[in-house]
């Protein structure tokens, strides 16, 4: 079968579900990215994020709340069903509404539908009947999944970086799942997943096609539960996802995600979380697209991520992460924290950290990353209607290494495993090192509750004059080093549509000026000195998500 057909099969699954009648809604407030979509959502809003950061913010959908009992001689009791009741309790109706908003989250092994088993549940998407199914001899068990298609034109960036050459094409996703929870102290969990790309002109990326796969597939045993604090260990497949996601994410943005075959242990208390994990990442290569992806063991993934939480300030998180290429006799060792909070309509976030180790040539290896956001709520009256958008000014800072051309190996700062597009631009053209970038981003609703609109903008820089670095840290030029360290600037577009709870819809549009660095370094000569392009670059794209 012709990838042409593969990925066509797919979408017209895709397809088959969006015919499906949706469920009627009462309500919708303001939504934001679906999962995959590239924003932060801690700098949309302010607030902590957690230990192991499983949120997804998807539009939420207003339910409905059986009434509280009443006396004999009261009036007739009546369903929270009927909006006519008057005796429902709002509070009820948005923890349920919330708790059915939220019940997909970051990764599906976080997933809660325990929404159905509540009495004031009255609405029903796709894939509830398999939720919460009791199982013979005991247990639960939750089945479900999703499906993805999104469509990609590209111009002068398709490849790593501005490389000359344009391409359009369809991505498309499925991925099932399986949550087994035999009781309160055991449960285990498989997930399956089947990506593919079609219409391409140039060879697909190892993260876009991974023709049926495990994703995950662990188990989970509780070791210890007082009730205050709890302790559980986790051993097999399994993605990571921690802070927001600028070190360690499941880069759920690309058509695989991102996992991981190993160890981990869990605490979780009233002040303080930490998790520790010794984990190996998997091979993702183009040679084995169609196998089941084997284990790196010559990549060690080890750390302690801890997180403080019930502060005044915001969830302050303490990290250690160390990352062993054993295959490159190098080593780098993170030590890192992050604040995110609010205050009032201010909405504040801090990241950094510092990397030691040794080269792959046995130098000492010294780096550092630093990101601060300064964000702040507005209403504004706009005629007779108000107008509430959030606005952002950050800055991004990634140290480069000594060395020309260098490599990932060297002395620059190595971001280890993480949602590249979600920061420094949505074409994806740099990667964390060797970076400033001054940005700015005005979120707002747009056309009512259940369109968001993020217009993002990005003014890049190198550090040092070497070269900029791809979103995999390779070098983008190994040939001349850097002539002038403007990079150029970027203006991102998306356009995210909360069609309910299940369904979302994405379309966005990004333009990159390049700036001196390629035409001083090239000499005003694409194709010249190491720099394949030195025109602008645009991405142009549009996504369908489904869940059940």
């Amino acid at each position: 079968m012709s990838r042409l057909h593969r990925g066509g099969l797919i979408a017209s699954l895709a397809i088959g579900f969006l015919q499906t009648p949706l469920p009627a809604f009462a309500q919708a407030v303001p939504s934001a990215p679906m999962p995959s979509a590239p924003m932060p959502s801690a700098p949309m809003t302010g607030a902590p994020v957690p230990i192991e950061d499983t949120s997804v913010v998807e539009p939420l959908i207003v339910q409905e709340e059986p009434a509280p009992p009443v006396a004999a001689d009261a009036a007739p009791a009546c369903s929270c069903g009927d909006k006519a009741c008057v005796k429902c309790d709002k509070k009820k109706k948005d923890a349920l509404a919330a708790k059915v908003k939220d019940a997909y989250k970051g990764v599906f092994y976080a997933n809660d539908f325990s929404y159905i088993n509540d009495p004031g549940y009255t609405q029903h998407y796709p894939g509830d009947a398999l939720k919460q199914m009791s199982v013979p001899g005991g247990g639960k068990l939750d089945v479900g999944g999703e499906i993805r298609v999104r469509y990609h034109s590209e111009e002068n960036h398709r490849g790593l970086g501005l490389t000359g050459r344009d391409d359009e094409f369809w991505l498309t996703r499925l991925r099932l799942f399986a949550n087994y929870r035999v009781n309160d102290w055991l449960r285990m969990y498989g997930e399956f997943i089947y990506a593919d790309s079609a219409g391409e002109v140039f060879n697909n990326r190892n993260i876009e096609e991974n023709r049926g796969d495990a994703q995950n597939l662990l188990f989970d045993a509780k070791l210890f539960d007082d009730g205050d604090s709890k302790v559980t260990a986790r051993v097999g497949r399994q993605e990571l996802i921690y802070g927001n996601e600028r070190l360690i994410s499941p880069l759920d943005w690309a058509n695989t995600r991102r996992t991981f075959d190993g160890y981990k242990l869990m605490y979780s208390g009233a002040k303080w979380d930490a998790d520790g994990f010794f984990v190996h990442p998997t091979n993702r290569l183009l040679t084995n697209e169609d196998k089941w992806d084997s284990t790196d063991f010559q990549t060690d993934f080890y750390g302690l991520y801890t997180q403080r939480k019930g502060l005044d300030i915001g969830a302050v998180d303490f990290y250690y992460l160390g990352l062993d290429y054993q295959a490159f006799n190098s080593n780098v060792h993170t030590f890192g924290t992050r604040l995110a909070g609010s205050k009032g309509s201010v909405l504040y976030e801090t990241e950094g950290g510092v990397q030691v180790g040794d080269t792959s040539t046995g130098a000492n290896h010294q780096s550092e990353f630093f990101t601060a956001g300064l964000g702040r709520k507005l209403e504004l009256n706009v005629g007779a209607s108000t107008w509430k958008p959030t606005v952002w000014a950050w800055y991004d800072y990634a140290s480069g290494g000594d060395t020309f051309p260098g490599n990932r190996f060297d002395d620059g700062f190595d971001h280890l495993f993480p949602l590249g597009h979600k920061y420094i631009g949505f074409i994806d053209l740099f990667g964390r090192r060797n970076i400033s970038d001054f940005n700015a981003q005005l979120l707002t609703p747009i056309g009512g509750d259940r369109v968001n609109l993020l217009v993002w903008y990005h003014y890049l820089m190198l550090n040092e004059l070497t070269t900029p670095y791809n979103v995999n840290l390779s070098p983008f030029n190994s040939t001349t080093a850097a002539a002038d360290r403007e990079l150029g600037h970027e203006i991102d577009v998306l356009f995210n549509i909360a069609i309910n709870p299940r369904n979302s819809a994405q379309l966005g549009y990004s333009f990159f000026d390049s700036g001196k660095y390629y035409t001083e370094t090239s000499g005003g000569v694409a194709g010249t000195n190491g720099i394949p392009s030195i025109g602008d670059a645009q991405f142009l794209y549009a996504a369908y998500q489904m869940r059940f």
